[in-house]
């Protein structure tokens, strides 16, 4: 099986600084900030992450003042999430390279702000469209430290009507048992970094050994574009940071086992 990816530029080249850190923040927080930007208004958005980024460090950080503080500046939650809080991420991420955070507040402050996209969501209304929403199980493997990443991606994916299930610091048993179990339509892995890319390509590899059914498999991340650099991704059906891409791969795969059900009952 080939892997297709989807809007992939990989780097030649990967400096030493990169690959000494690649198991911690940088890696899991550093993405694009033309990615982030896409808002009509790009500065404002810009400085609500940096005043979300100096709340995720404060020792007296409160979910709830903190997403108050943000509506009360005229974002609404699907912006907070998709935008705001990514880029606080990624000031977090840069802090660490510019040795102005230490690690232990780089760890805070991305805890901060998985807790505060947590409560965003428990929040909001659930909708799932049963009649076009795909089943879907969003993973990151244990080897993965950073789960920010596969939080925002079940977020997204519950807004626009599918449903699904995140399980993060998972292994290959478990990823067995709830597809055995469940029957997801397709498994999503968020990785972040350089080591635990290779561990999850590693894990999907046992999955489809295990699995007596084919499910589709993607993988993606923020950053995934390089920390896949010589990494066999094989295994995947996609790589890519495009849910669009995911989800038109399973509706399109639905629609051809349909024509397939209505062609054997024709026969």
């Amino acid at each position: 099986m080939e892997a297709h990816v989807v809007e992939k530029n990989i780097k030649n080249n990967l400096n030493s600084n990169e690959l000494l850190i690649s198991n911690l923040v940088f890696s899991a927080l550093k993405t694009s900030k033309q990615h982030l930007t896409r808002p009509a208004n790009p500065e404002w958005i810009e400085h609500a992450g940096q005043l979300l980024f100096t709340s995720c460090l404060s020792k007296t950080f409160e979910k709830d003042r903190a997403l108050s503080e943000l509506v009360a500046l005229g974002f609404k939650t699907d912006t907070i999430v998709d935008h705001c809080i990514p880029v606080a991420a990624t000031l977090l991420g840069d802090g660490w390279v510019n040795d102005t955070l230490s690690f232990s507040e780089c760890t805070i402050g991305t805890s901060n702000l998985q807790i505060l996209l947590k409560f965003i969501g428990q929040n909001r209304e659930r909708v799932c469209d049963e009649t076009s929403g795909n089943r879907y199980l969003i993973c990151s493997h244990e080897t993965e430290q950073h789960t920010l990443g596969a939080l925002i991606i079940g977020d997204m994916l519950r807004r626009k009507g599918h449903s699904l299930k995140v399980k993060l610091s998972t292994n290959y048993d478990e990823v067995c048992r709830l597809q055995s179990t469940s029957h997801y339509e397709a498994i999503f892995f968020s990785c972040a970094s350089y080591l635990s890319i290779r561990e999850t390509a590693k894990c999907v590899r046992q999955v489809r050994k295990m699995l007596k059914q084919s499910v589709p498999i993607f993988l993606g991340g923020s950053n995934i574009e390089e920390i896949s650099q010589g990494v066999d991704l094989s295994c995947f059906d996609l790589v890519t940071n495009s849910l669009s891409a995911v989800n038109d791969y399973v509706s399109n795969k639905k629609k051809r086992e349909l024509a397939l059900d209505a062609g054997a009952l024709i026969q």
